[in-house]
């Protein structure tokens, strides 16, 4: 609760009992019993809290921005003081993450990535884009790209349309069984600059299951709570809705998708540093980038930092008390 919410309360809280009703909502009766009091101080009351409203209202907003601000000048002061040519992988990647359109800061390293490859050309496919365009908005407003975006949220798309006219825009649920025909009847197969995948459940049963497009740089989500070593992934669910679960149940491990990458013959290079997104290279793209362990690049997302120290949450022993599956890849 903040300082502000804290005196609404009180003054809120003083009102009622100047007017004898000891709980809200105040019904007729309690209303009828109510001691005298005189209307200017009850006027006042009423004008402390409408302003106090007005005060917390501006403080959630500018918190907001300082937000989205903070971020932007971090980037400044590492574009201003680090070179990143003289510093090992992945820092010499995470180095340059800035925020325009991401998540977080993932428009930077993408940017970097696909100067460093040299991407054959300039489409992307965006899987799981959500109101933003996900980490390919960058591409669209910036780069001028095509592409096409896809989100199971019609309101979704809505906004991405009307935000990125020159992209193509779906609705639909997407599933390992019907992905490869959505992005071929789009007309988004071959080659690609990037394709990012973000659907906060079968990320790595998607990602497996994709052979219609062959992109050179790779972002997938990770579930950071299964820390860096155990390649584990939920069981494929094409009706997997992470709302329907407790919020750290859903995804896949950073070890999994590197296992997954080797195979379908890329390599891990890098996470953003928030610990959310996870970065591949396809075999033969920017020799110069070398592969990363999993352990070496993992991050922790701050939030689930939290838990396990303050709450003392580990999630195999919440999937064995709950009886959930996972499967080991």
């Amino acid at each position: 609760m903040t300082w502000t919410s804290r005196l609404r309360h009180l003054v809120s809280r003083t009102r009622r009992q100047l007017l004898g009703i000891p709980q809200p909502p105040a019904t007729p009766q309690a209303r009828a019993q109510a001691v005298p009091v005189p209307k200017e101080l009850i006027d006042r009351l009423d004008r402390i809290e409408q302003a106090l409203a007005r005060i917390q209202t501006l403080a959630e907003k500018s918190y907001a921005r300082e937000r989205r601000i903070e971020p932007g000048v971090e980037a400044v002061l590492r574009k201003l003081y680090l070179d990143p040519a003289a510093l090992p992988f992945p820092q010499q990647l995470t180095a340059h993450r800035f925020r325009l359109f991401s998540q977080n800061q993932e428009d930077g390293m993408t940017l970097d990535l696909l100067r460093r490859v040299d991407a054959r050309n300039h489409r992307f496919v965006e899987l799981g884009s959500g109101l933003s365009g996900g980490n390919s908005a960058v591409l669209a407003a910036e780069l001028g790209w095509s592409g096409l975006m896809v989100d199971g949220s019609a309101t979704h798309i809505a906004q991405v349309q009307r935000r990125f006219p020159g992209v193509t825009a779906a609705s639909t649920w997407i599933t390992a069984e019907g992905v490869n025909d959505l992005i071929s009847q789009h007309g988004f197969g071959g080659d690609l600059g990037l394709l990012s995948i973000d659907l906060d459940g079968n990320d790595y049963w998607v990602w497996n299951a994709i052979t219609v497009c062959d992109p050179d740089v790779v972002v997938v989500e990770y579930n950071s709570m299964f820390g860096p070593d155990r390649a584990v992934t939920i069981p494929y669910d094409p009706a997997f809705s992470r709302g329907q679960h407790r919020f750290i149940y859903y995804g896949t491990s950073l070890a999994a998708l590197a296992s997954l990458a080797r195979k379908k013959g890329y390599r891990l290079v890098a996470v953003e540093p928030t610990g959310v997104n996870a970065y591949f290279l396809r075999n033969g793209c920017g020799p110069d980038v070398p592969e990363c362990s999993p352990r070496q690049a993992f991050r922790l997302l701050e939030k689930y930092d939290v838990l396990i120290q303050q709450k003392g949450v580990d999630i195999y022993e919440y999937v064995t008390s709950a009886n959930l599956p996972l499967v080991e890849v």
